[in-house]
């Protein structure tokens, strides 16, 4: 005999529905905690910078070499200094596990936030890692891009064209 027993699978319940955000659309100013300071934060904090929004877990594999990559893109990158915030956000249950795992790993290149289910479902993550690039207006550049750092150079480039304009 075969019986079927509805329950809630807790791990998509809290996430979105997968279509990722375009670019052009606005990115949600959702509240996201400081890991170092436990305090609220908001994307609008860092306005005039460009964003590197990384979702990632301690327990997702793949994100772990997605996260220890973002830790090198200052260093590689000299020119980005104070023009673009590198965040890995996690999407851990709770916020003590992402920051034990980050410290354990010497991850402090990043600024390292968490995120609660408010921030999955407006980003409409259905899986991990999910990266997104935010221009300095706060609008989409692109989701998961493949070249990442051209993403970014690219978006630097444009802003510095447009102050040359008269």
């Amino acid at each position: 005999m075969l019986s079927f027993v509805r329950g809630e699978v807790k791990a998509l319940s809290a996430w979105g529905d997968g279509v990722l955000l375009t670019p052009g659309a606005k990115a949600p100013d959702t509240e996201m905690v400081g890991l170092a300071d436990g305090k609220p934060e908001h994307l609008s904090d860092f306005a005039d910078r460009i964003i590197v929004l990384e979702f990632w877990a301690t327990w997702c594999g793949l994100c772990q070499p997605k996260v220890a990559e973002l830790q090198t893109y200052s260093e590689k990158n000299p020119g980005w200094k104070d023009k673009v915030v590198l965040i890995a956000a996690s999407v851990d249950d709770n916020q003590a596990v992402p920051s034990k795992h980050l410290k354990a790993k010497g991850w402090v290149q990043t600024h390292n936030v968490w995120v609660g289910a408010e921030a999955k479902k407006a980003f409409h993550l259905n899986g991990i890692p999910t990266a997104y690039i935010i221009d300095r207006q706060g609008k989409i550049v692109a989701a998961n891009p493949e070249a990442l750092p051209k993403v970014v150079n690219q978006c630097l480039e444009a802003r510095q064209a447009l102050s040359r304009t008269p």
